[in-house]
């Protein structure tokens, strides 16, 4: 049977960032990949905060597209707010290339790459976790002190490991097409129940002339997303068929605990993602780190135990958790709101020029509190009148 310190399930950025940190702090690493290749199938908006690019420790490279600096946020009834930052906020990318990038420093620290390698069992034995990895006659045995579950949404392994469940999963779909935009610099986002339940809608300038328009709501993504391609803000300016479709499941809301014995979850297989805006590439980044740490050290020590690992536990809620307490709440409040009350909300911001300078000054889409805090405490009597929004809405159960 083969042996390792560390095993890692999924070559997404995650993962890989857990096993090279893993191999670099002395274990023997060996990565796990279903697909026959790292970033396909994309299930990914592919827009990253500047943050997240500076946590990937990536060099500059062709998997940066576009630099974007603000955004446009058009409300149910058609009010627009817009805001525009001198220097970057965000980056569009190409999720192949830059996957393939994180695996290659992964393997390069000395992490054992194995492509085309589905995990699709686990025991625990002699306190080591066996792995059943392949299938049919290609099926073998592989053998970890410590398991890294970076799966995605599904995490059908962690499950199997006695971790929770994320506290809900959305569905997601979006389409690559030729399309014009006013501002390439601006992403647009579109708000309203009969848009995208429970969150909301975006049209991504990419490449030149071609833009991903997708969205995320509660259920049957896909059908959300016809609707949105044949609505008005985007049908008139579409210049071609569909390039691309990718569908998907976005979790939001950590479980109880991201540990078991010889098991720890990372990235959306621990429900590690932003609630404001779904991005899961830079808390995933950050708490695979610890992941890497972590588990090489339990690893090296022998202690695999789940009380060993709530070091893990502790470091990324730490570094992470008041973001994503504050995103679940946004992401509450924003779900339950009626058409109505989006739009008096659009329809505010856009006529405070004192709020949108704090946007353009302080907003991060990686770390979003800092934006949300200010603007608030600078809302005055209409905040008061936002706080009777926001109690209407818990009085109807919708936080």
């Amino acid at each position: 049977m083969e042996r390792y310190d560390v095993a890692v399930i999924g070559a997404g950025p995650a993962g890989s960032m857990a096993a090279k940190k893993a191999a670099k702090a002395g274990a023997q690493v060996v990565i796990f990949e279903e697909h026959p290749r790292a970033g396909w199938p994309v299930q990914c908006a592919g827009l990253l905060g500047v943050r997240a690019v500076e946590e990937s420790h990536l060099p500059p490279g062709s998997f940066l597209i576009r630099p974007l600096r603000g955004a446009k946020v058009v409300s149910p009834g058609g009010h627009q707010l817009a805001f525009k930052a001198p220097e970057t906020k965000a980056w569009v990318v190409d999720r192949r290339i830059f996957d393939r990038a994180l695996l290659a420093e992964a393997a390069r620290a000395g992490a054992e790459v194995m492509m085309a390698s589905p995990v699709t069992d686990l025991t625990r034995s002699g306190g080591r976790t066996v792995l059943a990895v392949g299938r049919g006659p290609d099926r073998r045995k592989v053998e970890a002190g410590v398991v890294i579950s970076a799966e995605g949404a599904g995490a059908r392994i962690a499950r199997r490991a006695g971790i929770g469940p994320q506290r809900e999963i959305l569905s997601s779909a979006q389409a690559e097409l030729p399309i014009d935009f006013d501002d390439p610099d601006m992403v647009e986002v579109f708000l309203g129940r009969d848009v995208a339940p429970g969150f909301f809608g975006w049209a991504i300038p990419a490449s030149e002339g071609v833009a991903r328009v997708g969205l995320c709501c509660r259920n049957n993504a896909c059908t959300y997303l016809k609707r949105l391609l044949k609505s008005p803000p985007i049908r008139s300016r579409i210049r071609g068929g569909p390039l691309h479709l990718a569908v998907g499941g976005l979790p939001l809301g950590p479980p109880a605990s991201t540990v078991a014995d010889g098991f720890i979850a990372v990235g959306d297989a621990a429900g590690q993602v932003k609630p404001t805006s779904g991005g899961g590439i830079y808390p995933g980044l950050v708490s695979a780190k610890i992941a890497g740490e972590v588990a090489a050290a339990a690893a090296c020590e022998g202690d695999g135990s789940a009380a060993r690992l709530s070091e893990y536990e502790r470091r990324w809620r730490a570094a992470l958790g008041r973001e994503i307490r504050l995103g679940m709440i946004v992401h509450r409040l924003r779900a339950g709101m009626s058409d109505s009350e989006m739009d008096d909300l659009v329809r505010h911001l856009a006529g405070r020029e004192d709020l949108l300078k704090i946007i353009e000054e302080v907003g991060d889409i990686d770390r979003p509190s800092r934006a949300i805090r200010n603007v608030g405490l600078q809302m005055g009597s209409s905040g008061l009148r936002m706080m009777g929004t926001v109690l209407r809405i818990f009085l109807r159960g919708d936080l």
